[in-house]
C-alpha cells in the first residue's frame, strides 16, 4: 500500500495558493503474506500508523485528530480475472478497515480511480507529477507511491 504524507501547510492552503509542491515523504507498506486478511489489514493500519509516529518525530506531532486520510477504492470494471481472484474483495475489505481503525481522524474519505485520474495509464499519471513538480523535484517512487502522490494531489484540487 502506498502512502504520501504533505507537511507544514493545510490542504486549504495548498488549494488557496496553487502550488504545486511533492510530498515531504511517500512510503510503501508491504504487509507479511504468510499473515490471514483480517491480520494483514491490521498489520497495514498499524503499520502506517507507526509512519505517523517517525513523521511527528521527524519534524513536530502529527495529531491523528488532524489528519485527512484519502483512500482509493476498488471498483469493479466488468473483468472477471480480479474478481474471481478475490484482488477486489481484498482491496475492499482493506479499506474498510483502515476506515474502522482511523475512525478518530479528521476525515477519511474514498476516491475511485476514475474519479482522481480517469482512463489515464500509471506512465501518464507519472509524467503528469513529474512535470508538476519540476525536474529533480521527485524520487523514483514505487507505482503505488504514485499512485498514493497522484490521489493526494487530486484531493487537493492540484491533479
Amino acid at each position: 500500500m502506498g502512502w504520501a504524507y504533505w507537511r507544514g501547510r493545510t490542504v486549504h492552503h495548498i488549494m488557496a495558493k496553487h502550488e504545486d509542491r511533492p510530498p515531504t515523504t511517500v512510503g510503501l507498506i508491504k504487509a507479511p503474506r504468510k499473515l490471514e486478511l483480517r491480520d494483514r489489514a491490521l498489520w497495514i493500519a498499524r503499520a502506517l500508523e507507526q509512519e505517523t509516529l517517525r513523521l511527528g518525530e521527524m519534524g513536530g506531532s502529527i495529531m491523528m485528530s488532524d489528519c485527512v486520510i484519502v483512500s482509493e477504492f476498488p471498483e469493479w470494471m466488468g473483468i472477471q480475472l480480479g474478481w474471481a481472484a478475490g484482488d477486489l474483495q481484498k482491496l475492499v475489505f482493506l479499506v474498510g478497515v483502515l476506515a474502522g481503525f482511523y475512525s478518530q481522524v479528521k476525515g477519511f474519505e474514498i476516491v475511485k480511480p476514475n474519479e482522481w485520474k480517469g482512463q489515464l495509464p500509471k506512465s501518464v499519471v507519472i509524467r503528469r507529477l513529474t512535470k508538476k513538480f519540476g525536474p529533480g523535484a521527485v524520487q523514483e517512487w514505487e507505482k503505488d507511491e504514485w499512485d498514493a502522490v497522484g490521489i493526494g494531489m487530486w484531493a487537493m484540487g492540484r491533479f
